[in-house]
């Protein structure tokens, strides 16, 4: 599953920690959510629909809502299954070959991922190999990513360097859904998959500059078994998973849009005004991150966004998606903002990268649990309510996170 999360902003002066790698880790990191704001935005509505396609008339499947979920759960399961067994091997790997060498594979398995996708509505069982692909890319350039915005945020600036990110993120994809929206509509799916294609590509470009070549940091089974038995460890790894079901759930609620407004196009203009509406907020939370110690804002913001989830199993109207989306964006804004700082400041340190390596790996397993969750529950229930219910509750497990680091780690 992509990440959606942006990041934020320097003010007064609007500057950021000026290392080159940085500058152009923002360019790779804006480039790739552009895509995944275009395209990647649509996809739970793409495999719903090629799910009804493919599966028509299977014995135990008795509705297109059970074919649809049924698609979208195994692709995300082979997807996380993937990278929960390839985290540790591909983190060996990066370690040889080095960062520039693993965002370039990357890439390329991104831009092949596309063009699978492509050739999905003329042979479906491609779908199989392009879950497999997102799983190597994802694996790829997310361990690698956060290492380097580790390593060159500096620890005092990190919600100024997040927000800024976070700023630069939402403008450049605050049209991207509305883009894919009308795309979609007008030239159906493999319009989108063509320019996110064109759009990998041209990001292996932006990688290039990168500088950030060696990584000195092991992973191994071993050391992630040793820290998952450390209590301060374990308290993050429950923030982990509260993060990820809360993303997940997040990332059907497109699917859900569309099911109660009809139309592929007008999900995305929901968004892309939800998302305009908050992005000025971007600008001034960041200062604040870095300015106050206090969790108290960060636990209201967390209890907000799980009254947010319960106030969807509620909502079926235009306007009352438009008005929780609006309050969502600018409550997720701090709140995720908060967390992100807070795991980065905790990250600093000679083992950043198996600390992120590691967060991958806990993420995947809780996934594998979640879209499993997800079939069972749509094939015996049908029920959106469980599901928001459920996000409700797991978005608190991200209030354990603390900025102390667990001892005898980073």
């Amino acid at each position: 599953m992509p990440r959606f999360r942006s990041y934020h902003l320097h003010l007064p002066h609007l500057q950021v920690d000026r290392q080159k790698d940085l500058l152009v880790l923002y360019f790779i990191r804006v480039a790739r959510d552009f895509v995944n704001q275009t395209t990647f935005f649509f996809m739970p509505i793409f495999l719903y629909m090629t799910g009804q396609q493919l599966l028509e008339g299977l014995s135990f499947v008795s509705t297109p809502l059970e074919a649809g979920f049924l698609v979208i759960a195994g692709y995300y399961l082979i997807a996380r299954l993937v990278m929960m067994l390839t985290g540790i091997p591909l983190g060996s790997w990066s370690r040889q070959v080095g960062l520039q060498r693993a965002f370039i594979f990357s890439d390329l398995l991104r831009s092949l991922m596309f063009a699978l996708f492509f050739f999905v509505s003329f042979q479906p069982w491609i779908l199989l190999v392009a879950a497999v692909v997102d799983g190597l890319q994802a694996n790829l350039f997310w361990n690698n990513y956060y290492t380097v915005l580790s390593r060159h945020a500096h620890k005092h600036n990190v919600g100024k360097d997040l927000g800024l990110l976070q700023t630069i993120l939402q403008i450049a994809s605050a049209l991207a859904p509305a883009l894919g929206g009308i795309l979609a509509a007008v030239f159906g799916f493999n319009t989108l998959f063509l320019f996110a294609l064109a759009a990998s590509i041209f990001s292996i470009i932006i990688v290039f500059k990168l500088s950030v070549k060696v990584i000195h940091d092991a992973v191994s089974y071993k050391e992630f078994f040793t820290w998952l038995k450390e209590p301060r460890f374990e308290r993050l790894a429950f923030s982990f998973v509260g993060q990820y079901i809360n993303d997940a759930t997040l990332f059907l609620w497109p699917l859900y849009v569309f099911l109660v407004l009809g139309a592929v196009d007008k999900v995305g203009y929901l968004y892309t005004a939800s998302l305009s509406m908050a992005l000025i907020f971007s600008f001034l939370i960041g200062v604040y991150v870095d300015g106050h110690k206090s969790k108290k804002p960060f636990v209201a913001s967390g209890g907000m966004l799980s009254l947010l989830w319960l106030a969807r199993t509620q909502i079926a109207t235009i306007w009352g998606i438009a008005v929780v989306d609006m309050v969502e964006k600018l409550t997720s804004n701090f709140h995720w903002l908060f967390f992100e700082s807070t795991v980065l400041r905790r990250s600093k340190g000679n083992q950043a990268f198996s600390y992120f390596v590691y967060r991958e790996i806990i993420r995947s397993a809780m996934a594998l649990i979640f879209w499993l969750a997800v079939f069972v529950l749509f094939l015996f229930t049908s029920s959106w309510t469980a599901l928001f219910i459920l996000a409700a509750m797991a978005v608190l497990f991200s209030l354990l996170i603390t900025d102390k680091s667990h001892p005898g780690k980073v």
